[in-house]
């Protein structure tokens, strides 16, 4: 299944009372149609080992709309993330 969506102003962080990482950035519904949900998967890479591999879902993602995300990495040590990561691959799975 390909759906049209555009990803801006990716940023990883550190949780402010913990020392997991924080994922946070836009989406952007250039589909052409409304979803009441649509889930979003996220892979972050250490070469070609994925490091975590989390999905989350977006409610209510009307045509044309742009929404803010954040998604929290509870298993993912944020300033070890930051060493290791090399690369990460965010994409929809599915809508409906």
């Amino acid at each position: 299944m390909y759906i049209l969506f555009e990803y801006q102003n990716i940023k990883f962080r550190q949780h402010e009372r913990g020392r997991w990482a924080v994922v946070s950035g836009e989406i952007t519904n250039k589909a052409g149609r409304d979803y009441a949900s649509a889930m979003f998967r996220l892979i972050i890479f250490k070469k070609d080992q994925a490091l975590v591999n989390v999905s989350f879902c977006i409610n209510g993602f009307t045509a044309g709309q742009t929404r803010i995300f954040e998604k929290q990495l509870e298993e993912l040590n944020y300033e070890a993330m930051v060493k290791a990561m090399t690369h990460y691959e965010i994409y929809a799975e599915s809508a409906y």
